[in-house]
Order: C-alpha cells, then sequence, then structure tokens
C-alpha cells in the first residue's frame, strides 16, 4: 500500500474519482488514502500496463467536486487560495522528482485535468511500520538500526536538495516484501529556503511534530532538526508500542517550570537495548531546537554507535571530565564515523547541506572550559605571613650595614686629614679616637648581634606561625576526610538498603510475574477449552451448510432442467438431492412434482393442442406482416432471430411471410413448422426476396408442465 500516512479523513467531505474512470491514459482502481489537500488513488498505466499512484490536488477546506468531476472553489473568495495551493502543488512535483533514492518514495510526473493538478508516484507494495512492528523481534536493536539508517540516508537527500519532509511516523514508513523501507508521503514536504506566510491548512502529526512545526507562520525555524525529532519519535513508538508525548503539552509543562511529561526512551527502554541508542533516541526528542541534533550526519553515527554518548561523545559510563568532542569539520565526521563504526561512504550519504550552527555547542564548551580557576585560601593566607615576615628581617639587615659602612668612612677622612707633622699630643687623640673607633665598632657588633638574635626570634615566631597553620590545615584536611568517609558510609548504607530495596522488588515482581503467568496458563487452557469447542461446533455448522448448499443446488438443478422438458437430468438430479437427503420435505415434494411431469409428458399430444399452436404459429404471421413487435415479443423467445425480424418489420413497408409443414413429435411433445418470408416491400412498391437459405427458418413450441411454451425461431 503506497501513503496510509493520508487515511486521516477530511471533515468536509467531497465526492471522489470512481474506479473505472480515466485521468489522459491512466485508469482509476481504487482509493488508496485521503487528507486535508487532497486524495490518492491507486491506478492503472494503460500505455505501459503497470500500477501506479495518483493524488489529486483537492483541499477539501477550500474547493470541492463538481458532477462533471472538475475541481472547483467553494466560492470565488477561495479561488486565490486554491489556484496558490495548486501552483505549489505543481511547482512541489517537479522539485520532488529530483529525488531519485531507493528508500523514498519516487515521483514520476506531474499534469493537470479537471481543473486541478494530479502527482503519479511509483506504487509501493508492502506494510507500514506500524503494523511491522507487531511481528515477533521486528522491534529489536538490530532490525530498528537496519531499517532507519535507509530511510535517513534517503531524507538526506531530500535535505540536500533543500527540503524537508515534515510528516515523518511509523504510518509513512513502508516496509517492502523484502524488508528495505522506503519513505512516503511527501505531501507536506516544503521548501526549506523558501517561506511564504500563505498556508491552506496545518498538516501536524500529533507526537511526532516538534514545537516549531505548529505555527506555520515561522518556517524559517524548521530544518533537518524538524525531521530528526520525528525519526527519534518514530524509534520511541517502536521502543515502547506508545506515541510520544504531544509538543504543545511539553511546551506548556516546560514553560511554565514545570517536568517535562515525556517519560526518556533511557528509562522506558532500560536493558532491553544499549544506553547509547536509547540516549540518541532523547537527544533527538529534546524539546528545544538547539539542544536536539542539527543534522543527520550528527546524530546517525550517535545512534550507531555501541559505545559513545550522543551529547558529550564520551563512553556512557565513562567517569573522564575531559571537554566533549567538537562536532564540526570533516575531522569531526572521521572521528564520529571511526568511534560508531560508521563507513566514511555512510557519513557523505548523510552530510546534509542544510549546515546550520553548531557554535552554540562550541560556545558552551568553550565558556565551560574558559572559567576562572578556584584559589585555596588558606595556603595564601599561610603564603601572605611568611612573605611579611622574611620582607621585615631583610629591611633590618639594610639598616644595620648603611649603619656601619657610615662610621668606617668618616673613620678613614678624619686619618687622612691629620698632617705628617703631629704632635704627640695629636697622636694620643689620634689613639683615644682609635679606641672610640674600636668601642664604636664592638658596639656595632653588639647591636648585630641583638639584631640577629631579634631576627631570629622572629624567624622562630614566623615557623611557628607557619607550623601552627599547617596544624589547622592538616586538621581540616582531617576533618574533611573524616566527612567524606562518613559521607561515603552514608552513600554505602543508603545503596545497600536501595540494593535491598530493589532486590525485596524484583522478588515480588518475580513472584507477581510467575502469578501472572500461572494466571495466564489457566486463562489459556480455559480459552483453548472454548476455541475446541466453538471450532467443533463451527466444523458442524459448516458441514450442514456445504450439505444444505449442496441440496439447494441439486434441487435448483433439477427443476431447471424440469423447466426446459429434461427429464432425464432432472432424475439425475433428483438422485443426488435423495442420497444427501431423502427424508427432506423439498426433495419429496419435487418427486411427487417430476412424476406429475413425467405423467403429462407420456400423453399424446391431441387435436386441441395441434389447433392452439397452430393458432400461435398464425398469430406470429399476422404480427410480423402487421409490424406488432409488442405481439412479437409475447409470442416467440427473444433471440436474433426475433431481433432480426424487427429489423426487417422497420427496413421494409411490408413483410410477407407464410407457414407450412406443421407436424407432431410425440417423442418431445413439440409442434414444428417452417416460417418462409416470400417477399419484401419497400416504400416504392420494390420488391426483394431472400435465398432459399435464408427464407425459411423452423419454428417450434413445446409442451412443459401441462402448456405450450413460447415459439422457438
Amino acid at each position: 500500500m503506497l501513503a496510509p500516512g493520508l487515511v486521516m479523513e477530511s471533515k468536509a467531505s467531497h465526492r471522489t474519482l470512481q474506479p473505472g474512470e480515466m485521468l489522459n491514459w491512466y485508469r482509476i482502481e481504487r482509493i488508496l488514502g485521503r487528507g486535508g489537500f487532497g486524495v490518492i488513488y491507486l491506478a492503472t498505466d494503460t500505455n505501459l500496463d503497470h500500477q501506479v499512484a495518483i493524488k489529486e490536488y483537492i483541499p477539501s477546506d477550500v474547493a470541492h467536486r463538481a458532477g462533471d468531476s472538475k475541481v472547483h472553489p467553494i466560492t470565488e473568495d477561495h479561488s486565490d487560495m486554491f489556484r496558490w495551493g495548486m501552483d505549489r502543488f505543481i511547482k512541489e512535483a517537479r522539485n520532488l522528482v529530483k529525488f531519485k533514492h531507493p528508500n523514498i518514495v519516487r515521483v514520476m510526473s506531474v499534469f493537470q485535468e479537471n481543473n486541478t493538478a494530479y502527482m503519479v508516484m511509483e506504487f509501493e507494495e508492502g506494510e507500514d511500520l506500524r503494523s511491522f512492528l507487531r511481528k515477533p523481534d521486528a522491534n529489536n536493536e538490530a532490525t530498528l538500526k537496519q531499517l532507519i539508517l535507509p530511510v535517513s540516508k534517503g531524507l538526506a537527500e531530500v535535505h540536500r536538495h533543500g527540503f524537508i519532509h515534515r510528516d515523518i511516523k511509523p504510518a509513512n514508513i513502508l516496509v517492502r516484501k523484502d524488508g528495505s523501507p522506503v519513505l512516503l508521503d511527501f505531501g507536506s514536504a516544503r521548501n526549506a529556503s523558501k517561506f511564504t506566510q500563505q498556508s491552506l491548512t496545518a498538516l501536524v502529526s500529533v507526537g511526532y511534530a516538534p514545537l516549531e512545526q505548529y505555527n506555520s507562520e515561522t518556517d524559517e525555524q524548521q530544518g533537518p532538526w524538524t525531521d530528526i525529532y520525528a525519526l527519534g519519535g518514530t524509534l520511541y513508538y517502536a521502543i515502547s508500542g506508545k506515541d510520544p508525548i504531544e509538543s504543545t503539552r511539553r511546551g506548556a509543562a516546560l514553560l511554565n517550570g514545570g517536568k517535562d511529561p515525556l517519560i526518556a526512551a533511557t528509562y522506558l527502554g532500560e536493558g532491553k537495548y544499549s544506553p547509547a541508542f536509547l540516549s540518541a533516541i532523547d537527544w533527538a526528542l529534546q524539546f528545544g531546537i538547539a539542544d536536539r541534533p542539527q543534522t543527520l550526519a550528527d546524530w546517525i553515527p550517535a545512534l550507531l554507535t555501541d559505545n559513545t554518548d550522543p551529547i558529550t561523545g564520551l563512553a556512557p559510563h565513562s567517569s573522564s571530565t575531559a571537554a566533549p568532542i567538537t562536532r564540526s569539520g570533516a575531522g569531526r565526521d572521521q572521528a564520529v564515523a571511526n568511534q560508531s563504526s560508521v563507513d566514511t561512504k555512510t557519513m557523505n550519504e548523510l552530510s546534509d547541506a542544510t549546515v546550520l550552527s553548531r557554535e552554540r555547542r562550541s560556545f558552551r564548551s568553550n565558556a565551560a572550559n574558559s572559567a576562572p580557576p578556584i584559589n585555596d585560601t588558606t595556603d595564601g593566607a599561610g603564603n601572605g605571613l611568611r612573605n611579611l615576615a622574611m620582607l621585615a628581617l631583610l629591611m633590618s639587615g639594610v639598616a644595620l650595614g648603611l649603619w656601619f659602612l657610615t662610621s668606617q668612612q668618616q673613620a678613614d677622612q678624619d686619618k687622612q686629614a691629620l698632617p705628617a707633622t703631629q704632635s704627640e699630643q695629636q697622636k694620643q687623640a689620634q689613639i683615644d679616637a682609635d679606641a672610640q673607633a674600636a668601642r664604636a665598632r664592638d658596639l656595632q657588633n653588639e647591636q648585630a648581634r641583638q639584631a640577629a638574635e631579634e631576627q631570629a626570634a622572629a624567624q622562630q615566631a614566623v615557623d611557628e606561625q607557619a607550623r601552627l597553620l599547617e596544624q589547622q590545615k592538616a586538621q581540616e584536611v582531617a576533618e574533611q576526610l573524616a566527612a567524606e568517609a562518613e559521607l561515603k558510609a552514608q552513600n554505602e548504607a543508603k545503596a545497600a538498603a536501595e540494593e535491598q530495596a530493589r532486590l525485596a522488588a524484583e522478588k515480588e515482581t518475580r513472584e507477581a510475574e510467575l502469578a501472572a503467568q500461572q494466571e495466564a496458563q489457566r486463562a489459556a487452557e480455559a480459552q483453548r477449552k472454548r476455541d475446541a469447542e466453538r471450532a467443533a461446533l463451527e466444523a458442524k455448522r459448516l458441514a450442514e451448510a456445504r450439505q444444505e448448499r449442496r441440496l439447494k443446488q441439486a434441487i435448483t438443478a433439477a427443476q431447471n432442467s424440469l423447466s426446459v422438458g429434461d427429464f432425464s437430468a432432472a432424475k439425475t438430479q433428483l438422485g443426488i438431492a435423495q442420497g444427501i437427503n431423502a427424508d427432506d420435505a423439498r426433495v419429496q415434494t419435487f418427486g411427487f412434482v417430476l412424476q406429475a411431469a413425467l405423467d403429462e409428458h407420456n400423453l399424446p399430444v391431441s387435436d386441441a393442442d395441434f389447433d392452439e399452436v397452430t393458432r400461435r404459429f398464425d398469430a406470429l404471421r399476422r404480427a410480423i406482416e402487421t409490424k406488432d413487435t409488442d405481439a412479437l415479443d409475447r409470442l416467440a423467445i427473444s433471440s436474433r432471430q426475433s431481433e432480426l425480424f424487427k429489423s426487417l418489420m422497420r427496413n421494409f413497408e411490408r413483410v410477407d411471410v407464410s407457414i407450412a409443414g406443421i407436424r407432431v413429435r410425440n417423442a418431445d411433445k413439440s409442434i414444428t413448422g417452417l416460417l418462409r418470408i416470400d417477399a419484401l416491400v419497400r416504400a416504392n412498391g420494390d420488391r426483394s426476396s431472400l435465398s432459399e437459405a435464408n427464407a425459411t427458418r423452423t419454428i417450434t413450441s413445446r409442451r412443459v408442465n401441462g402448456g405450450w411454451s413460447k415459439i422457438e425461431w
């Protein structure tokens, strides 16, 4: 079947083309589906003798079909809207014909007829994905990947031409008999690079359409990420059997500060599917546009990988804190391909022409990496005190050094000032000065010693302060370690309690499942018993029905044979009926009727019978000569001969006939005669005659059920 996605009926009903109607050389066979924009028919191409699907543009909101099969706008006010939509329909078909991919339905041609337009598509046979998933093991991870990858390749071809599909859902994915998928119904596809504020109607599949698709006036917000949301919704249905929550409900909750009502796929499919596969589905179903994969080349490797998270680029259970993998450029594609075992050819097929801002993710990553480092305030305080003490000691040493240097320079100057002819007094004064200088040096040395002691005491105070700080820090570290150990113990105790609760819940679940299985087995056994009883009753009913049908057939055949005077066949069929059920009242009644007919049949033809049939033959002659067609139909069985005589009666002014050679056959209780066309007279008096072979024909009447049949030619 093609395009099961169009089975939704429009509220405004409109007459469709009927089976057998012709569109050029296409013969309509039946309706495949209908929707808001039109109807899809199964048709036969009588030129090439193969089936196609034809989509007719007949928007039910603005147009209807008249009695002559032509489509017209409902009112004059709808004309512009109808014409605009038809132009878009034709343009869309001419664009869709560019898509030549084995996994998207092929558009073959478009033409205008009946004041509207028709799109001819390849007819695909198979079952839609929703039906396919009901089969055993049809929804395992390997099968779903084998189905979604070809569909994604076909969709990438659509994106590469600047289009988006906008109506992906399980009903629009057909699984062919060979197991390959094909994407159907591009009725809501729109060119992603050319927008308009005008819209005929909103084609939204609830649960599979993101919020940006609900507003027809914001097409610029729609892109490949819109189709990726729908693909994620399709896989969500495949793993859960339920349609995703409608995006408007999600928006109402999230935009008002509430919790997202959509249950994550990682929860629904836990234990049955790989974490990376489920995480990729959740990634595609992110509510915000910027939070979703922007292209299929971003998403498909994350979906197919076995060991990486689609958002961080790391293994799902990795403890690494490295920054996310940057998803940009050919290097990105090759890196992702290497991680997910997706070959380069597949990556090239998935590379979209529509490239959107991946800088959002890069910007967030860079902002996180550029955050300022956090300083250790305890270490900073200790280093500050230590540096202040060292600066004080350095300044003290510099002051002592300057004092000593100044005193030594003054003494040297005094020595140089003495003349060579100094007196003894002066020499004594010099000795006293030297002694004073020596005492000064001793004082300086004492002061230096005291300064050194003070410096040592200061250093000791600094060391003590540092020791106390180190001790305080060690105590804080010990307290922190103790707190962490206590927290770890609490977490371990909590985990142990949770594990015990989980085991208890699992035990309870297993017991409940076992009880349910036992109950199901008992119910199944009871059902099998009821089914067997119903089957036995049905078999008995069918046997009785077959016997009744055979009995009716035999009685009907016997009656038909008797009605035409075939007594031998009537006897044979009566024998068959008696063999089926000789006690049936209908069989016994017919036996009496047949015997009466045989008795009557065995009576010889009387003179009265001969006279009656002769009068009928003569009445037939008069009907021909007087051109009384009604009398002709009453007297003779309708056949080619009666049509021939009616034609002669219309084309000639007079038909002269005669009847001779009447004789009786007692063997089959019939009376025959010869009807001869003597002359054919035209209106102008011209006479014509037929050859001997064509002028004479035998006429017969038979005795049936006590009376005489119509005349046979």
